[in-house]
């Protein structure tokens, strides 16, 4: 149930990160609009269309409509392929004749420009694409289960390397982008002295903080048999926590979605008491406290809301926290009542159950304004023993954060 809630959490925050970005739009007489792109992302598949909002009204391209476009810096085409449809696991492959191909017209993301230019297509899994003299071709390479990988893009671009004169070994050139660009780019170096445009990567967008706040939580204690009828006392306590935080943004030239990581040290300090009893003048009280202390580590999906460029906006975001304990005391005891006599017998914290790690989730909703952030987080309910006396937490975190750099 937990799981489903994180997917679910998870979706709806990516879903928030498809927001409208400004585009350049090439239309087939020549024709250049400029407008508001809406519904897109370059994090999955490649679009059958786009929309454009031009003027105050939107408008749809697909690529029989236009050359290309430009967002964020990066670049499209519209080109007619043909695309490889065989599952990148083929298993059942014997050689290169079974392979299915399908004409169409997509969009392609331009990598590098030049003598031999390079593109990325995404359905299910990412194509690429290599063009020379207005003649494309796909590079594939097919991992069949428990065959040989059918590694055909290392002697396509051996063909369209061969008129480098510099030796180059196409067969250590890896299925990836960076390598395909790396290989690319010589080869454009060697034939014409360089290439025309080179996707650039701007580095990770990362920011740090200290930050510090309070610790409101709320304590559940329960047990079974002999410990039925736990009571947490106190049933809330606060502390103060601090910590250390770091973000990095998860889309291009914007931080509309960013990847939160987070360490704090969290004090637990509360107890719980219980009475078993067969008469007035025969029962057991059972107590116990303890003092915990727990590193908490939090990786969490960070959403803004609003204008990037204003002073301050709103936030939300949903992570997954990982405790572990630094710092347990406290201590446990019985009081055996027989007719007057009274017997005191210490017992192991918690029956020595006391979780060194322990894992849960949490939802938070905040304000930034300009290197301050302010936010209110809530836990959901992690453990802190389970047997024989259950214990949870429910953190309610306030906590304020000041970027450093």
């Amino acid at each position: 149930m937990k799981i489903n809630l994180a997917l679910g959490i998870s979706a709806i925050f990516l879903s928030l990160s498809i927001h409208a970005q400004n585009a350049k739009v090439t239309l087939a007489n020549g024709t250049v609009v400029e407008g508001e792109m809406q519904e897109f992302s370059n994090m999955s598949r490649t679009p059958d269309q786009i929309k454009v909002l031009v003027g105050g009204k939107l408008e749809t391209y697909d690529p029989s409509q236009i050359t290309g476009f430009e967002i964020n810096g990066d670049r499209y085409i519209s080109r007619v392929v043909d695309l490889n449809i065989n599952d990148q696991f083929a298993q059942n492959l014997r050689d290169f004749s079974e392979l299915e191909w399908v004409l169409k017209r997509v969009f392609l993301r331009v990598l590098i420009d030049g003598t031999v230019s390079l593109y990325t297509y995404r359905d299910t899994r990412l194509h690429y694409f290599a063009i020379k003299e207005n003649a494309n071709v796909e590079l594939v390479k097919l991992n069949r289960l428990n065959k040989s990988t059918i590694n055909q893009y290392v002697g396509q671009l051996s063909i369209l390397f061969s008129d480098c004169n510099k030796s180059m070994n196409t067969r250590e050139i890896q299925f990836n982008t960076i390598s395909l660009k790396r290989a690319v780019i010589d080869y454009n170096e060697c034939v014409s002295g360089g290439s025309d445009y080179i996707e650039k990567r701007e580095p990770a967008d990362i920011s740090f903080y200290v930050l510090g706040g309070l610790n409101l939580t709320s304590f559940t204690v329960s047990g079974d048999g002999p410990f039925a009828g736990y009571q947490a006392d106190p049933k809330s306590a606060s502390s103060f926590t601090y910590g250390v935080a770091f973000d990095i943004q998860m889309i291009r030239k914007s931080r509309k979605m960013v990847f939160y990581n987070e360490i704090l040290l969290q004090n637990y300090v509360f107890g719980g008491y219980t009475r078993n009893q067969v008469n007035s003048q025969q029962y057991i009280d059972y107590y116990f406290d303890v003092d915990l202390k727990y590193l908490e580590m939090t990786n969490a999906l960070r959403f803004n809301f609003g204008n990037e460029t204003s002073d301050a906006n709103f936030f939300g975001n949903f992570g997954v926290n990982h405790g572990f304990l630094v710092s347990s005391k406290g201590s446990e005891y019985s009081n055996n009542v027989f007719y007057g006599t009274e017997t005191l017998a210490e017992r192991e914290l918690l029956g020595d159950d006391i979780s060194t790690y322990r894992i849960s989730f949490s939802l938070g909703i905040g304000v930034r304004y300009k290197i301050a952030m302010a936010e209110m987080r809530y836990g959901f309910k992690p453990k802190v023993s389970n047997n024989p006396i259950t214990t949870q937490t429910s953190p309610l975190n306030f906590l304020l954060a000041l970027k450093v750099f």
